[in-house]
């Protein structure tokens, strides 16, 4: 406060001195206040290169269809030192808009942000996505290929805390979702089971914590505010009588064997299924998933769902991003596969498949080939991509499931 009274005599300068009312409930303040063109925010941490606002003022003043434009930017330490620069891709060329603007350092044009009702106030981070999604639905985005914010990274940083950040996320996607799709766009979810009869180390109907393993995945598709029905596909007899025994809602397929093993593609799977069972429910969108992975929420897959009505993409992956060096090797030696060290470019990073969600529109299967479809991907937290992959993390699982409640 002893800082900003110095402004005091500047008349370019409002002050609003207030209770702590959340971000995007201070944001809709501002925007009340305002009499400029264009909106543009920034954290106190964070600071702009000199020429930040004549640019991104320039890119949106040549383009009437463009609502919002961002840059690339620099992460910083505590004192302001450069620790590497982060380049996005050329928004020009992207046709999947899965990846938001920081809700910092992104320019808005006042009108467009007013006729989407503002800020939403009923989050308190992540206003970027939410901004974004909306956004896209009516307007244009665009970039800067330069750097231009200089984003602080410290221990308190809100980005730290993953596990607030997904669940907000997920409820910016839910709220923004299709309306439609609750009615005309329900999902199935196949659980493919292998079995004892293929499988040296079966775990599927082995305890862990108060219920099986297969019990985790199940109950958790039950939860689903999106899946209306579920099927098991496995050959083991087992595990077809427990499921019916157990749960008097999901049905059955007893899979041929050699559909089981570890080489047959999920299309392959779901071709059997279809082909030699009738389904009477009406259905847009399929799930597949994997026991392995019993620490995955249902809110996981409720929000691959929303992910793929907003965007309108053929697949959802749950996915990691990677932020480790990878390598590969050259025969003579290992080379590092992204070789710049201070550069981090949008257009290189690695995210591995992990969490076990599969999200497949329905008539989309069989396109030619992999490149013809639109892939999307959801970002999962630690504990649900938690895979049960050897002894080791069989006696990990243990451990954890004790936690849960």
């Amino acid at each position: 406060r002893k800082v900003i009274e110095n402004y005091y005599s500047n008349k370019k300068i409002k002050i609003i001195l207030q209770k702590n009312i959340g971000l995007n409930a201070a944001n809709n303040v501002a925007l009340k206040l305002a009499k400029g063109k264009y909106i543009i925010r920034l954290d106190a941490d964070d600071f702009f290169d000199k020429n930040a606002i004549e640019i991104l003022v320039s890119k949106l003043e040549k383009d009437q269809n463009l609502g919002l434009v961002f840059s690339d930017y620099y992460t910083v330490d505590k004192t302001g030192n450069i620790i590497e620069m982060f380049r996005r891709h050329d928004f020009s060329e992207v046709e999947l808009l899965d990846q938001p603007a920081h809700g910092a350092c992104s320019m808005v044009r006042k009108e467009f942000l007013l006729a989407i009702n503002g800020y939403d106030e009923s989050y308190h981070c992540q206003d970027g996505w939410d901004l974004w999604v909306r956004f896209i639905k009516n307007f244009g985005v665009g970039n800067i290929n330069l750097p231009l914010f200089y984003y602080r990274q410290h221990g308190k940083n809100l980005t730290k805390g993953k596990n607030k950040i997904l669940s907000t996320r997920a409820s910016i996607l839910k709220k923004n979702a299709k309306q439609t799709s609750s009615v005309n766009m329900k999902c199935i979810a196949v659980i493919p089971v292998r079995g004892s009869e293929d499988d040296e180390n079966p775990n599927a109907l082995r305890f862990l914590g108060k219920k099986r393993l297969i019990d985790w995945t199940i109950d958790e598709a039950i939860k689903s505010k999106k899946i209306s029905d579920i099927i098991i596909t496995t050959p083991d007899e087992k595990i077809i009588n427990y499921v019916n025994k157990k749960y008097k809602n999901v049905f059955t397929y007893k899979r041929d064997l050699k559909l089981a093993r570890f080489h047959i593609s999920l299309d392959e799977t779901l071709t059997d299924l279809f082909t030699n069972i009738r389904l009477e429910i009406k259905f847009e969108k399929i799930f597949i998933l994997f026991i392995d992975y019993p620490f995955r929420s249902w809110k996981f897959l409720d929000m691959a769902s929303d992910t793929m009505d907003i965007f309108d993409i053929d697949r959802v992956i749950s996915v990691k991003p990677e932020e480790k060096k990878f390598y590969k090797h050259s025969g003579k030696s290992l080379i590092p596969i992204d070789k710049q060290f201070f550069l981090k470019q949008e257009k290189n990073k690695i995210f591995s498949e992990t969490g076990g969600i599969y999200l497949i529109k329905r008539g989309t299967m069989f396109k030619d080939k992999e490149t013809d479809r639109k892939i999307g991907h959801i970002n999962i937290d630690p504990m649900g991509s938690f895979d049960i992959n050897s002894d080791y993390g069989w006696e990990l699982a243990k451990v954890l499931a004790k936690s849960i409640v």
